[in-house]
């Protein structure tokens, strides 16, 4: 993970602004990302994939070559007919999109992994803990949530310096530029020796537009008895989280035999000393 101003050098393997179908700018995945997805999500061929925020298809459709069926939730029924349009001229027959989001999926199924690129952020602040409850139905007893996203991956509480770096790079990559420019950059660059904390974002930022921290995140999962098992990080903003069901992910602890130990065991049952 960088913790330096090479972010921009990062970012761009990884991530790309482009203008949306429904018109508005938008962050997609490249190819590099979608294939660290797919790496990290150890799909497998019988797998049902829900794509939550899928757009028009950037990530489902290649995962379709990998998986039995995806479903991709998109709000937007622009990006929905684009996504369609997509999938239908490359004659990809396993993907079906509906309309919903985090906080409404219209969907009943269930499945073995659920996916989300670069839309979790877009969530209110007062809907996640649904949001989250919303993929807990709709995730498998052994499944597993791919959360691909903006997140403040540090202690933002305690490393003022470090959250003040992030603050004012990430405003100013995310926030539309006429925004940006008129209403917050005069701001930033009044005092550039000012450091932002955490609680200066809590104080100034409407709550629909604060950031969110692995803290944050970690809180909310808890309380829905899951937890995040592995992460990917890019930059101390960005990188992959996936999340489980804690009960199933320490019953799969349990009955996978640590090395250590069993070298060990093995060593005293034959009466071995190690050097």
């Amino acid at each position: 993970m960088s913790c330096n101003y090479d972010w921009d050098e990062i970012l761009d393997v990884y991530v790309k602004r482009i203008a949306a179908p429904d018109g508005r700018d938008t962050f997609e995945s490249t190819t590099e990302l979608v294939s660290d997805i797919i790496k990290i999500a150890e799909l497998k061929s019988s797998d049902t994939l829900i794509d939550i925020g899928s757009g028009w298809g950037n990530t489902a459709i290649p995962l379709s070559q990998k998986v039995s069926h995806i479903t991709g939730i998109e709000p937007d029924k622009k990006n929905i007919g684009e996504a369609e349009k997509r999938t239908q001229n490359l004659q990809i027959k396993n993907i079906q999109y509906i309309r919903g989001s985090f906080e409404k999926p219209n969907c009943n199924i269930t499945a073995d992994k659920i996916i989300s690129s670069l839309a979790f952020h877009q969530v209110a602040y007062g809907k996640r803990k649904k949001a989250l409850s919303n993929i807990k139905k709709l995730l498998s007893e052994n499944g597993k949530f791919i959360l691909c996203d903006t997140c403040m991956f540090f202690d933002t509480e305690h490393n003022s310096e470090l959250f003040n770096k992030v603050y004012r790079y990430v405003l100013a990559k995310t926030t539309p530029a006429k925004i940006y420019d008129k209403y917050i950059k005069p701001h930033m660059e009044k005092d550039l020796s000012y450091i932002y904390t955490w609680a200066d974002m809590k104080k100034y930022t409407p709550k629909k537009s604060r950031f969110y921290s692995e803290n944050d995140l970690e809180k909310l999962l808890t309380a829905l008895n899951m937890k995040i098992t592995k992460k990917k990080l890019y930059t101390p903003f960005f990188g992959i989280a996936v999340i489980e069901h804690a009960v199933c992910s320490a019953r799969r602890r349990f009955e996978r035999p640590n090395a250590r130990y069993c070298i060990q065991a093995e060593c005293s049952r034959l009466n071995l000393r190690r050097r």
